[in-house]
């Protein structure tokens, strides 16, 4: 049979709590012996599972840093998402207000060539409506003269009638003379 304890094949209940009792008893007995030869490995021991605690602590405390950091870099990314859509934004109305300066500035170029313009398109017009009246004023003008020269023949005539008829000679009858005058197409 096996001096070792764990190599009975068929133990009962008691048997087994009885032998893991004297296991444990056996490695106390071995842990103190250990302790007692050499203390320096249970305090490293216990400075070790101190460290380890405070490790986890920083460890701890260094990730709910992170966290916090990365929910900052989540903010920090949305204002700049934000800030780059209003760049676009403005630099879209820069664009748009640069097409609308180019725009009313070629409308201003061109109000002034009309501008520019305008004192010599009056003097046509003016010229155009002078040159008519001044066509007017000459047809009037030989209208006039003729109605003279015929005012001035029918006076003649009358004078001429007038002095037969003192010196009792036969009236001379003008010709049909047309006492209203005519001022034709004016």
């Amino acid at each position: 049979m096996n001096d070792h304890p764990l190599s009975a094949p068929s133990l009962n209940v008691a048997d087994e709590l009885l032998v893991r009792d004297q296991l444990v008893q056996q490695l106390s007995e071995e842990l103190y012996q250990l302790m007692v030869q050499h203390p320096e490995l249970f305090v490293r021991f216990y400075q070790a599972r101190k460290a380890e605690a405070a490790n986890a602590e920083a460890l701890q405390r260094l990730q709910q840093q992170i966290q916090d950091v990365e929910a900052r870099i989540a903010t920090y990314q949305e204002q700049i998402l934000a800030y780059q859509q209003q760049a676009q934004e403005r630099e879209s109305e820069v664009t748009a207000l640069k097409q609308q300066v180019i725009e009313l500035g070629d409308r201003n170029q061109m109000l002034e060539r009309v501008i520019q313009e305008m004192p010599e398109v009056y003097r046509q017009k003016f010229s155009e409506r002078l040159k008519q009246v001044q066509l007017k004023v000459e047809h009037l003008q030989k209208e006039n003269d003729q109605l003279r020269s015929e005012l001035r023949h029918m006076q003649a005539l009358l004078a001429a009638q007038s002095r037969q008829q003192q010196q009792g000679l036969p009236s001379l009858q003008p010709a049909r003379v047309s006492l209203i005058p005519s001022f034709g197409n004016a």
